[in-house]
């Protein structure tokens, strides 16, 4: 394997996946094979130094004043990719949240291609990195195992044949609770995932069904389709990550046991496929897969994101920044759970949506949408 790899958001959950997934790629091409050139991380500077000494990478970004003693080291992942990509490189994009959207773009004009796990890319900016997708000529890979599945589904098929696209949930950690169990859920419960070990954030967005709207409007993005054509259901086992109804009637799903191995090893050997290091399914113990619709009086995120489809624009942006914020908000402050998607509509509703949204418009859009849901917080008396 010749590309150079870039992984953004290394210590994370789908960045330490990643990594497992490149040393079983190594181990079964040799040594020298799937070179990784830069790793960017946040604070866990030891796990990023442990890393880096594994990979034999030289080239890191972090956010600390102390050296790591790698020959190069960077402020930022833009920094990292402005200064050591090169056309044709993958870069693992899983920096989670709206800092995630600066190094994608970087990256995809350096002429790059993006193995996506950073949902919020889409769902803040959708446009602005399709448009610089298609300018560079660079592919863009899903890896959210949802968006993976679809992609996977879609392959040899055209969009026009596309009825419905079904994306599935786990139900997260509170799935069967009441509306008023929902609404006073502690962070310990929410925290507490059946089945996905995932970050806090993005865990607590499993929780109240946030993650399976963002993700609805990253696969608005990503395969062309209008909200009328997108649904989410709840799968409590998740094996079925996805599936796609055609013009005839067919449903074509993929499963596979939770294992983000898998979507990361399709993104890095796209098309290709080869002997992987995820789990694989036991047929003979597989006896039931369960469906169930998703009650929007308890989880009312699924309509928010239908609306923001609809509505187009920076409305994502909007939608994204608000939902970072409460999300924070609950994990550090002690917002009430219950409270954190009605906030999140609330500043939607109280933002102007500006139609065209170049980047300058969702950057603005992001700073607004936090600093109001910042005060409707405050005015809760919750500290953010």
């Amino acid at each position: 394997m010749s590309q150079r790899i870039f992984i953004l958001g290394s210590t994370g959950s789908i960045g330490c996946s990643t990594v497992e997934t490149i040393l079983h790629l190594r181990a079964k091409d040799g040594e020298g094979s799937w070179p990784v050139v830069g790793l960017a991380a946040g604070k866990n500077h030891a796990l990023l130094h442990e890393q880096a000494l594994t990979l034999g990478v030289n080239s890191v970004s972090h956010c600390s004043n102390t050296s790591l003693g790698i020959a190069n080291e960077y402020d930022s992942a833009v920094q990292l990719i402005q200064e050591q990509a090169q056309s044709g490189d993958l870069v693992v994009a899983a920096i989670v949240g709206f800092a995630g959207i600066a190094p994608v773009l970087a990256a995809i004009e350096c002429g790059c291609s993006i193995a996506l796990a950073n949902k919020e890319s889409l769902v803040s900016g959708g446009q602005v990195v399709l448009d610089a997708v298609a300018k560079a000529g660079v592919s863009l890979l899903p890896v959210d195992s949802e968006h993976s599945a679809i992609f996977q589904v879609l392959a040899g098929n055209s969009a026009k044949e596309i009825k419905k696209i079904v994306l599935t949930a786990s139900g997260g950690s509170l799935r069967g609770f009441t509306k008023d169990e929902v609404a006073i859920a502690t962070v310990s419960q929410v925290l507490n995932h059946p089945t996905w070990n995932m970050g806090a954030k993005v865990t607590v967005d499993s929780a109240s069904l946030m993650n399976k709207a963002l993700e609805l409007i990253e696969a608005h993005w990503l395969f062309g389709v209008d909200a009328s054509k997108l649904e989410a259901i709840i799968h409590p086992q998740s094996i079925v990550h996805g599936m796609v109804e055609f013009c005839d009637g067919s449903v074509i799903a993929q499963l596979s046991p939770p294992d983000m191995r898998l979507p990361i090893q399709f993104a890095l050997t796209w098309p290709e496929r080869v002997s992987g290091c995820s789990n694989v399914l036991n047929w003979s113990t597989l006896s039931s897969l369960e469906f169930e619709p998703i009650d929007s009086s308890i989880f009312p995120a699924i309509a928010i994101a239908y609306d923001v489809i609809n509505r187009g624009g920076t409305s994502g942006a909007v939608l994204n920044a608000a939902n970072e914020i409460v999300v924070g908000a609950f994990l550090e402050q002690g917002l009430p759970f219950g409270s954190m998607i009605g906030i999140v509509s609330e500043t939607l509703d109280k933002i102007e949506i500006v139609d065209d949204a170049v980047m300058d418009a969702v950057i603005e859009a992001d700073t607004e949408a936090r600093s109001l849901t910042r005060q409707i917080i405050a005015s809760r008396k919750v500290h953010s």
